[in-house]
């Protein structure tokens, strides 16, 4: 009787167990990454009363006579089922599609432990981290042939941090990068008036004079015979007549053009150099001494405007002017003679021109060197060091399009200075962070730690796992998607994986279970107190 009392003891002990398992599973069940747990039991040693005989030539074999002593607690496993995924739309919010663990630091158990908590934030130093834990990865790398960052994950893993590291410096802020070259693209009207008078001249056309700055009150009424696309200053000082002015013309590289003595400006006056300038200053009876500073540039028949950045990240517009030159009817060429200009009050001069020359298909002829499809520009700001970049012609046609549209686009290196503004995680782990300035670069890589036997990895609270003996050393991290881990999902996390409606289920059975051992007890009481009462 006394063997009841204790297996049905032990019953209870083992369902106790089972009921706390249970109750834990759904106390978790709006954990994120949360891993449920089921409990194993085995029966205790038996009683044996008589043991098992063979057979004889008088009587058969019996079987051993064997009471059970009740049961145990064999085990409780941690069931390492993916979860299913929730929509977030939080760029780092990551879920893990199959094994893998994320890697973090911080703890006091061990170096590293792992989770497969997902919710990534950056604290006010730029660490990233999981519930206050940093998350390990890589950092170090080299760069592939398109300047590409290429992380070392064959190294050990260590703390992100998304603003700085020993590897790129100054994260969190993008430095400016001057401008080396400009990509020209599309097609150049072909309607356009040839007004040269050979593929490699443009000849003599009308020229219009804009005001950059003015400090004398007169202003350049029109030009004409200029060097293409210079920047001139008028000087006027004060003549021997009161209210006339000695008058000097000189282009950028301080060559005086034409010059006028003792100029009455009331009326006008023009201005004649040795090589047929003509610079015509519109009447004005109260100018001043001082400078006058315009740009000649001839008539186009198209225009496109870049944009130039310097190494401080200032921009600049610069213009680049196309004029039909000339068709050859012979061999069906055509060229184009281009210049650069600039009507930005901060650059001084531009320096740049040359001719394309096109077959009669319309494409860009880039094997005759007198007509290179790249050039050189440079752009000299005010107060600025020059910015020289190259200019890419190769993407431009001179053809009939059906569409009827004729345009010439931009598109640059250099970009102004920018602060990190988001982030966004790819599937292996590489977070690239988007700048104000529009430009975009990797910051890290996030690792997954895997193990020979997950289901032995010890929970230490917070969501966080560590190696045990029988779970598998951490041999280091591996990139998601690889060696057997699952690849990344941005803007979701792993729900847990407890199923409810098992749970009930196995609550209910060790409910029953609980109260039939119970009943047990008291049964075995109730006898036992019958013996009692039959002594008494």
């Amino acid at each position: 009787m006394m063997r009841a009392l204790y297996s049905a003891v032990s019953g209870i002990k083992a369902q106790q167990t089972s009921l706390d398992v249970i109750s834990n599973n759904i106390a978790n069940v709006d954990t994120t990454g949360y891993k449920s747990q089921r409990v194993s039991f085995s029966d205790l040693l038996s009683q044996t009363l008589s043991s098992a005989s063979g057979s004889n030539g008088t009587s058969g074999g019996t079987n051993p006579v064997q009471v059970g002593l009740g049961t145990s607690v064999a085990s409780t496993d941690t069931i390492m089922t993916v979860g299913s995924s929730q929509s977030t739309g939080v760029a780092t919010d990551l879920s893990i599609s199959g094994n893998g663990f994320f890697i973090v630091t911080g703890g006091s158990q061990s170096q590293y432990q792992f989770t497969r908590e997902g919710d990534l934030t950056y604290d006010a130093d730029g660490n990233l981290t999981i519930n206050g834990y940093k998350v390990c990865g890589w950092e170090s790398y080299t760069t592939d042939s398109d300047g590409n960052k290429v992380y070392n994950t064959n190294g050990a893993v260590e703390p992100i941090n998304l603003y700085s590291d020993s590897y790129s410096g100054n994260k969190k802020l993008m430095a400016a990068k001057a401008t080396t070259k400009e990509t020209l693209s599309g097609n150049l009207k072909t309607t356009a008036t040839a007004k040269g008078t050979a593929l490699n001249n443009i000849g003599t056309i009308s020229q219009t004079a804009t005001t950059k700055t003015n400090s004398t009150g007169v202003s350049v009424s029109s030009a004409s015979g200029l060097t293409q696309n210079s920047t001139y200053t008028v000087t006027l000082t004060d003549g021997t007549t009161s209210g006339h002015f000695d008058i000097t013309v000189t282009d950028a590289s301080g060559a005086t053009v034409a010059t006028l003595t003792d100029e009455d400006l009331s009326d006008g006056a023009t201005l004649t150099g040795s090589n047929g300038e003509s610079i015509v200053l519109a009447s004005n009876s109260s100018a001043t001494a001082g400078t006058l500073t315009f740009t000649a540039a001839n008539s186009k028949d198209q225009t496109t405007t870049m944009t130039v950045y310097d190494a401080q990240g200032n921009s600049y517009d610069v213009s680049v002017n196309f004029t039909k030159s000339y068709y050859d009817s012979s061999t069906g060429q055509t060229s184009w003679y281009w210049e650069t200009s600039s009507s930005d009050s901060n650059v001084s001069s531009v320096t740049g021109s040359g001719y394309l020359l096109f077959d009669s298909s319309g494409n860009l002829v880039t094997t005759d060197s007198s007509y290179p499809s790249t050039a050189s520009v440079t752009v000299s700001p005010s107060g600025s060091s020059p910015v020289t970049l190259s200019l890419d012609f190769s993407n431009v046609a001179s053809m009939v399009l059906s569409s009827g549209d004729s345009s010439v686009t931009s598109s640059q290196d250099g970009y102004a200075a920018g602060t990190l503004s988001s982030l966004s995680i790819s599937s292996d782990g590489t977070i690239t962070g988007t700048y104000s300035n529009g430009q975009t670069q990797s910051l890290a890589q996030i690792a997954l730690a895997n193990f020979t036997n997950p289901q032995g990895l010890e929970k230490v609270g917070d969501n966080l796992y560590v190696t045990t003996v029988n779970s598998g050393a951490f041999t280091g991290g591996v990139v998601a998607g690889s060696n057997g881990t699952g690849s990344l999902s941005s803007g979701t996390l792993e729900m847990s994986n407890v199923d409810l409606a098992e749970q009930f289920s196995n609550m209910m059975i060790s409910q029953r279970a609980y109260q039939a051992n119970s009943k047990v007890i008291t049964a075995a009481d109730q006898c036992l107190q019958s013996l009692i009462n039959m002594v008494s």
